[in-house]
């Protein structure tokens, strides 16, 4: 088959949206191929070497982003896959960015700006603290907070946690709670609708489980209101809480377990410096 052929069965394969991005990522392939050996390439005989010379004309010649080579070489080797040809060309390492969590002052702030905009019914406004609360207290992902049911948490006086049944890798874990995060989970879950009817901890004022979308909007809105320069997003706050518990002493077998990690080296990139400790240091010089 020819190279276009086979291209086309290829990206016949794959839906709509993957198919149009590995098509621009051909056709970039083939033109780059055509004007380096004047001939199109035939996907039988392309090599390793062809591969990592199409790699280095991507990262040098045009700089792209690490994603948008890895992008491209996933393209060119489904295709080679597809008529059973395996190059062994590694894509392009991320360059892993500082994290940059909420200073102290910049997450009380957060914090005071969600509690002042007390609109609706006051179970609603005490929802949104204890969503940021679980987040940034506690080190739950969006989804996890968003997934827990009433039957997942366990509070009392002295202790308590809440049980995460699909994590990522769909890893079921106990998160222990702050006094702080029970405290705000305590006065949501008293002030919640009693005739609500779903099992859902956190619910929308249609009585419905509460999605990410409205979620990271009101976390950009409250932040916005606090005058919090830096992009503030769920994530964000679960980087401050992983921040914050290794430099209170925590340690990272700790913190692994808290956060739902597999690996280790996953959890050990909070001990990188953070964007503002960087910036810091270098104004020294």
């Amino acid at each position: 088959m020819t190279w276009n052929k086979v291209v086309d069965a290829f990206l016949a394969t794959h839906r709509s949206n993957t198919a149009s991005q590995y098509r621009r990522a051909l056709n970039d392939f083939t033109s780059w191929y055509l004007g380096s050996y004047d001939e199109p390439p035939e996907p039988k005989l392309l090599t390793d070497e062809e591969v990592r010379e199409w790699r280095a004309y991507l990262t040098g010649v045009k700089k792209y982003a690490a994603s948008t080579v890895n992008l491209k070489l996933s393209a060119l080797k489904g295709v080679l896959r597809h008529v059973g040809r395996y190059v062994k060309v590694n894509g392009v390492r991320k360059v892993q960015q500082p994290v940059d969590p909420l200073s102290a002052r910049g997450l009380g702030r957060l914090i005071r700006a969600v509690d002042n905009h007390r609109w609706g019914p006051k179970w609603m406004y005490r929802r949104n603290i204890a969503l940021v609360g679980l987040m940034a207290r506690a080190g739950l992902r969006v989804g996890e907070v968003l997934g827990l049911d009433i039957g997942d948490v366990r509070l009392n006086g002295r202790s308590g946690w809440v049980l995460i049944r699909h994590g990522k890798g769909l890893k079921e874990r106990r998160v222990p709670l702050s006094s702080r995060a029970r405290k705000v989970m305590q006065d949501y879950l008293e002030a919640r609708p009693e005739d609500a009817t779903t099992s859902a901890v956190f619910i929308t004022k249609n009585w419905n489980r509460l999605t990410k979308r409205p979620v990271q909007r009101m976390v950009k809105s409250a932040a916005r209101r606090a005058g919090i320069e830096q992009n503030v997003t769920p994530h964000a706050l679960r980087h401050t809480f992983a921040t914050r518990f290794l430099e209170k002493g925590g340690d990272l077998a700790t913190l692994r377990d808290i956060l739902g990690h597999t690996n280790l080296s996953t959890t050990s990139r909070y001990l990188h410096s953070t964007a503002r400790m960087m910036q810091e240091m270098v104004e020294k010089l």
